[in-house]
């Protein structure tokens, strides 16, 4: 009983931790048509995104996926074996990062990084990007 406990209300904390998440995702076709990008969070605010790094982000992608490819791209940070790992399930988004930082890491079909990794492609990808905490 106490560690459903426990666990329900760790899980509550990571869900609280997590509220920065998009409501829903959208489309680098979408963004980078609007005049004034920005993605609403769970937590009913909106966040701007920068033209800069759409641009940055459609030299990777193709054209003709740019409606596929959503916004942000979540990294999902969680703790393995004492170390933290971040996962980038999206397949796009590790074709993606695999172009643009030369990242090719894979566990199955799920891109794995090191936190130094994760840093540096939330320095290029501050507003695209999104760190997500799993337990």
């Amino acid at each position: 009983m106490i560690n459903r406990m426990t666990d329900r209300v760790l899980a509550k904390l990571i869900e609280s931790v997590n509220r920065h998440l998009p409501e829903r995702k959208q489309s680098l076709k979408t963004l980078i048509e609007s005049k004034n990008p920005t993605i609403r969070a769970k937590d009913g605010n909106e966040y701007d995104i920068e033209k800069e790094e759409l641009e940055f982000i459609a030299k990777f992608v193709d054209e003709f996926d740019w409606d596929k490819f959503h916004i942000p791209i979540i990294l999902e940070m969680t703790n393995l074996g004492g170390e933290y790992v971040i996962y980038v399930r999206d397949k796009r988004h590790a074709k993606f990062l695999e172009k643009a930082f030369g990242f090719n890491r894979y566990a199955g079909n799920v891109m794995m990084l090191y936190t130094y990794e994760m840093q540096r492609i939330r320095k290029k990808l501050r507003t695209t990007t999104q760190v997500m905490f799993r337990v």
